[in-house]
């Protein structure tokens, strides 16, 4: 076994050393984009209400969609009309710009709206949720004919045409940024130099037992790159599991000493199958497929057949993926999805803007 680990390494060490020309590229190119940007060869587009972002660094995997949700659900109990704009990645509409929700929930399905962008919309009906490319046209839209006066980019870090009031950027505890090389190479999406343009960093997926060492280690990192922002923390804490079928609510305890089929198509699938683990799961079989992956009928005929294999009792997914499941076919399974909501470990980023507004 620790020959395969050795030679997973090696090939992994020699796919980047390939690789590293075109992350070369890819910085300089970033790099370049945003010195026309700071310099006012190009020009930013400025909103006459506040606007947030909310992104990363690195490729997926942080939790912005909870917390987005989470942000959206305090600034609007504070009386904000708020949007929330998106590109939908892997969307299967073609529509320039769709609107997902007008204030009501979803009023298209998540394949065409994109799964994160339906998620939200289902998590926080009375936003505003548009989705699109460009950004600009988006949240026109959503001060014109909504009236919004808080905008939230939903992974907007890299997306500079917009000027914004704060910058959100997550970092996952779990990752180690120093050894991360910028794409196609590693992770990163941006040099940790691009730390120091975010207004707060929130360190996502905080464990309840943190290592001080590594805690210490990764706050001094930020420190370097970023010594002027503010730093909160979170973690993703699981409440229930709910029937797909119906949504009606299913106790953690559900799953303790049960045979599990375990699946998901999320940037870092360890996190889910350690936390169902960690309430007594006994997964017997487990699938990750790619992010944001649409499951088709041979996926769902894949699951029914480890099913019945292993003589398994639950099916467990993440709620994520739940949205991007053919409703005529999980109907024929016992699936339940994980719940989880954001704990905040001391202060909130918006906490500023979370006075209720007369």
């Amino acid at each position: 076994m620790k020959v395969i680990e050795r030679n997973n390494k090696s090939s992994h060490s020699l796919l980047t050393k390939l690789l590293s020309p075109a992350s070369f590229a890819y910085g300089a190119a970033s790099y370049l984009r945003l010195k026309l940007y700071s310099s006012g060869y190009l020009e930013q587009t400025h909103l006459p209400v506040k606007v947030i972002s909310i992104g990363n660094i690195t490729c997926g995997g942080t939790g912005k969609t909870p917390i987005t949700i989470d942000l959206a659900r305090r600034l609007i109990k504070a009386n904000n009309k708020v949007a929330i704009l998106s590109r939908g990645y892997r969307r299967k509409s073609t529509d320039k710009f769709l609107v997902v929700s007008a204030g009501n929930g979803p009023i298209v399905d998540a394949s065409t709206a994109g799964d994160e962008p339906f998620m939200i919309s289902k998590n926080v009906p009375e936003a505003i949720v548009i989705v699109g490319s460009k950004r600009k046209i988006t949240a026109d839209i959503a001060i014109k004919k909504y009236g919004c006066n808080i905008i939230l980019l939903d992974d907007g870090f890299q997306h500079i045409q917009l000027s914004r009031s704060e910058d959100i950027v997550l970092i996952d505890y779990n990752d180690d940024l120093h050894k991360q090389a910028l794409l196609p190479a590693g992770r990163l999406r941006e040099p940790l130099s691009a730390l120091a343009r975010a207004q707060s960093i929130v360190i996502t997926k905080v464990p309840k037992e943190k290592n001080e060492k590594e805690w210490s280690d990764l706050n001094d990192l930020i420190a370097k790159y970023a010594p002027q922002t503010k730093i909160s923390s979170c973690r993703f804490t699981s409440y229930c599991l709910e029937k797909i079928s119906n949504q009606e609510s299913v106790s953690l305890n559900t799953i303790a000493g049960k045979k599990i089929i375990a699946f998901c198509g999320i940037a870092q699938p360890k996190h889910f199958y350690k936390e169902l683990e960690s309430y007594g799961a006994d997964i017997v079989f487990r699938k990750s497929f790619a992010d944001h992956h649409w499951y088709s009928h041979k996926d769902i005929h894949e699951l029914k057949s480890n099913f019945n294999k292993y003589n398994a009792d639950i099916i467990v997914t993440t709620s994520k993926d739940a949205v991007r499941l053919l409703p005529d076919l999980v109907q024929q399974l016992p699936i339940l999805t994980l719940k989880q909501e954001v704990e905040w470990l001391g202060a909130i980023p918006i906490n500023n803007l979370l006075v209720t507004q007369v």
